[in-house]
């Protein structure tokens, strides 16, 4: 009975009811949807952090981490490959060789680290080969004697990518809805080159309309930005030996992560590239990289494994390489419930004024209650179930909307153009695809009838001072 009543109680005063119902669905609404796209930006942190930048393991020389000579490889490496070959628990892995040098073209140089590897043992461990962006070339399909992949970044800082505007590039952007005026005005432009990204916005800004450039300005930068692919980039570093060395190799594919520090810091080429000219011998490696599953503890316990068996190298896991992503992954959930407690906790302050408000207009009502026979404990659970059903309501319906908006999406995606380069400074996507575990609703409801409880105490302790024969006289 006491339930029954309790859930009528929340309709007598609908229009009050539904303000709070809708504040709280609110306010759900935004924690969920908040602590979706945290979890989507955390998990798409974390997976480029594994399967794209440092894997599972990494297994290095210890004085190679102090000191970057080539002549730190990794210890005991064939006895470490043939174990990895024998464990169970490896899904994949690869070895690398590393080499600090200096890039020149005849416009720009760089530094960088050139990586030696097998690209088909690498496609298994990275999926480094699938951010090759549009028109950039393959990921060493090409027929050059010694091909290179690097990143965007490193072709602009070798100028090797320019913008032209092409007839294409007129026909796209009459596509795509640009007006007669807008096209008249780069018709000039047609053909010309330009050899740096700022340059071309230099010219666009003098020849175009403000509002010509907010609406097409990012349509024309992409799609007139063309890659010199089969350009020669000439490196230059200290072998083996000592002595200084040059390689000279040709890009066949460049590539794009969401993480600018890792673009500017690698570029890749075959092992077989470098290995004459560095000097390294059969065996000679400076990093091993492993894939496992992805459960923590696996990781850690095979990485004590290793360790146990292999005490003069490195084992590090990708937490320990990437602390940053590590610490965001561990202490996300930690994070989802402190962003939906803060929320809560303003809505409560709401949940007691309005739960006030129906106990001091019903005190009538209430001190007949109690005077043929309500106790006080029967009395206590009828306000605090009202308050439960009030809040329950508001955030039910604030889940399923919160979900179905991380359901759509987690689909489409939320782009965050207009802050990208940020963002992918410190390695997270300007593309973002919110997610959340189910197991996380229902620890939001859990802390919805916490939060009710709490929130009920106050106006029901006022319910129960009520002296019955004061509070019948009340009118």
């Amino acid at each position: 009975m006491i339930w029954n009543i309790s859930w009528k109680n929340v309709w007598r005063n609908r229009s009050r009811s539904l303000v709070v119902i809708i504040a709280i669905t609110l306010g759900t609404i935004s924690g969920i949807f908040v602590a979706g796209l945290m979890k989507g930006w955390v998990d798409q942190r974390t997976h480029a952090a594994i399967h794209t930048e440092v894997s599972h393991i990494k297994i290095q020389n210890p004085q190679y981490l102090n000191n970057e000579e080539l002549k730190h490889t990794v210890p005991d490496y064939a006895e470490i490959a043939e174990f990895l070959n024998q464990s169970d628990e490896v899904k994949a892995w690869t070895k690398h060789t590393k080499i600090v040098a200096m890039a020149s073209t005849s416009r720009g140089n760089t530094a960088l680290t050139l990586k030696g590897i097998n690209p088909d043992e690498e496609k298994t461990v990275s999926d480094l080969y699938t951010y090759i962006v549009k028109d950039g070339g393959n990921y060493f399909e090409s027929g050059f004697k010694n091909p290179i992949v690097i990143s965007e970044k490193t072709a602009d800082q070798l100028r090797l990518i320019n913008y032209i505007i092409s007839q294409e590039l007129l026909d796209s952007l009459k596509t795509l809805g640009a007006k007669e005026q807008l096209l008249n005005n780069l018709e000039p432009l047609k053909d010309q080159r330009f050899i740096t990204e700022k340059k071309f916005k230099a010219k666009l800004e003098s020849i175009l309309k403000p509002g010509q450039i907010k609406e097409f300005g990012a349509d024309i930068m992409k799609l007139a930005k063309n890659y010199k692919l089969r350009s020669k980039i000439v490196f230059t570093f200290s072998g083996m030996n000592g002595e200084m060395s040059y390689q000279s190799f040709r890009v066949c594919g460049i590539f794009k992560t969401a993480n600018t520090m890792f673009d500017q810091m690698n570029a890749f080429v075959k092992e077989e590239s470098i290995a004459d000219v560095a000097g390294f011998q059969a065996n000679d490696y400076h990093e091993v990289n492993i894939i496992l599953d992805d459960s923590d503890e696996q990781v850690n316990a095979f990485r004590d494994k290793l360790k146990s068996k292999f005490p003069d190298a490195s084992v590090m896991t990708w937490k320990e390489i990437a602390p940053d992503a590590g610490m965001m992954a561990d202490f996300m959930s930690m994070y989802y419930y402190m962003i939906m407690g803060v929320i809560f906790f303003a809505l409560a302050f709401g949940i007691i004024n309005t739960m006030l408000m129906a106990v001091l207009e019903r005190i009538k009502e209430l001190g007949m209650l109690m005077a043929v026979g309500m106790n006080k404990k029967r009395v206590f659970s009828m306000i605090m179930l009202e308050t439960i059903f009030l809040t329950l309501v508001g955030s039910m319906a604030g889940m399923i909307i919160g979900g179905a908006l991380i359901g759509i999406f987690g689909q489409v995606g939320l782009n965050f153009a207009s802050v990208q380069e940020g963002f992918e400074a410190f390695g997270w996507s300007a593309m973002v695809y919110p997610n959340i575990d189910i197991s996380f609703f229902f620890g939001v409801t859990a802390m919805v009838i916490v939060i009710a409880i709490l929130s009920s105490i106050i106006p029901a302790r006022k319910a129960l001072k009520l002296n019955p024969v004061e509070a019948i006289r009340t009118e």
